[in-house]
């Protein structure tokens, strides 16, 4: 449970993080287009999400076949 907390909690703040390279930066600020703005942001948003959810649905399929292996294992007499 603390790992899907801690996971939660960096896609969450995935969202507040408007980081550009300094080249982008730049030239994003001399251009004054607003579209063009939200549409970099977003794109180097999704692009950060992308690798944590893969991780996230490899890791819960690992844990719910995990649950699954133990719920089938056989009673010893």
């Amino acid at each position: 449970m603390r790992w899907a907390t801690v996971l939660i909690t960096l896609l969450l703040s995935a969202a507040i993080a408007f980081a550009q390279c300094a080249l982008c930066k730049s030239s994003v600020q001399s251009s004054g287009d607003a579209n063009l703005i939200a549409g970099l942001r977003s794109g180097i948003l999704l692009l950060l999400v992308m690798p944590y959810l893969v991780v996230g649905l490899i890791a819960f399929a690992i844990y719910r076949a995990y649950l699954k292996s133990l719920r089938w294992q056989p009673e010893r007499n």
